[in-house]
């Protein structure tokens, strides 16, 4: 690994192990400088969890292109603008693993620009439970939560927007927040949750956690319990895309998304009618009512069919053939932030995409 000057144009990797060095290096930096100055000195490492449809080589990186390391999976860009810091672990099927070692605004732009331009690729949406999956495991302790409903389907200036980041020291000293959270977590949708982990009463890791798929590594002690954890997430988030084509397939029924707020059905329609946004729906509607509305039509991720029927405070998502079920917590996440507040995927009762 042979360090050049420059912030674009720092080590050239080669091996799964310089990689894992250089981002090693990153945290020890960063905790010495935590314990020195009180704030990072060096980038925080980020991942994003992406939904594919493609084979490695069937499509380009998001900056440059990907060459192999010595490990099966695992790839480093080259050329491009920004060489040696982006990374691929394409090892789980539909559920890749891309690690950015850019700064936070740039690398979230990459991403987004790349992921938007090329059918077949979507982000991992998690769910509420995915992002509160960390409770129930050993040494986890929860740092705070981001909430977001931007009343999107109503004019600018009537739009009753809503934001909040609620972080907290380890005793949750601060008084009265534990009831703001509570009365949060009930009506709005969780856009980020942020956890420690403990070893031995040791600080070891400290990450956030994004509904779009997105972790940052706010601080950590060892890259390949860092590794680990963000595998974890990814199998998690593979095993429900498992489960849901399963129902799918062999029960044909639909989807069931139900929300904690009553939206603005006619302007839902208008939404969807346009094929524009974040949802990646481009729909038709087909049947409507004072309390509902039905639709057909494309998910832009893969162009395959899909019908929805919209009431005030549900939706029915059905996928025929073989359409790709991201499509199910893409809408609840971005209806939930977007208009609809906490929501939650079932089918035939059972909620799902936990």
């Amino acid at each position: 690994m042979n360090a050049s000057k420059g912030d674009r144009t720092i080590a050239t990797i080669s091996t799964l192990e310089d990689f894992k060095k250089l981002v090693q290096d990153g945290f020890d930096k960063n905790v010495e400088s935590m314990e020195e100055e009180g704030q990072s000195t060096s980038k925080q490492l980020k991942a994003y969890l992406i939904e594919s449809n493609f084979e490695v080589g069937e499509i380009e990186a998001p900056d440059g292109c990907w060459k192999s390391l010595d490990a099966s999976n695992w790839y480093v860009n080259t050329a491009g603008e920004y060489p040696n810091k982006l990374f691929l672990n394409s090892g789980l099927e539909r559920v890749w693993i891309i690690y950015s070692l850019l700064d936070a605004k740039t690398s979230d732009h990459i991403i987004t620009k790349w992921i938007e331009s090329k059918k077949g690729l979507d982000n991992c949406w998690l769910s509420r439970k995915h992002l509160l999956y960390w409770e129930k495991k050993e040494s986890w302790m929860p740092r705070g939560y981001g909430f977001k409903f931007s009343d999107s389907l109503h004019p600018k200036e009537e739009a009753g927007n809503f934001s909040l980041k609620a972080w907290y020291r380890p005793n949750r000293s601060i008084l009265g927040l534990d009831n703001i959270i509570k009365s949060a977590k009930q009506n709005f949708a969780i856009h980020s949750s942020r956890w420690d982990k403990r070893t031995e009463g040791h600080l070891t890791m400290s990450a956030e956690w994004y509904s779009n798929g997105k972790v940052t590594i706010n601080r950590a002690n060892d890259i390949d319990e860092t590794l680990l954890t963000i595998s974890e997430m990814a199998n998690k988030y593979f095993d429900s895309l498992v489960a849901a084509t399963k129902l799918r397939d062999t029960s044909m029924g639909a989807f069931e998304i139900n929300f904690s707020q009553e939206i603005n059905l006619n302007a839902f329609s208008q939404k969807v009618l346009k094929g524009t946004g974040e949802m990646k729906l481009w729909l038709v509607e087909i049947e409507s009512g004072d309390d509902f509305k039905r639709f057909k039509g494309l998910d832009l991720h893969t162009w395959d069919r899909v019908l929805l029927d919209v009431g005030l405070d549900f939706a029915y998502l059905t996928i025929p053939g073989k359409g790709c079920v991201n499509a199910a917590p893409r809408i609840a996440t971005l209806q939930g932030e977007n208009s609809a507040g906490r929501t939650s995927i079932c089918h035939d009762g059972v909620e799902i995409f936990v």
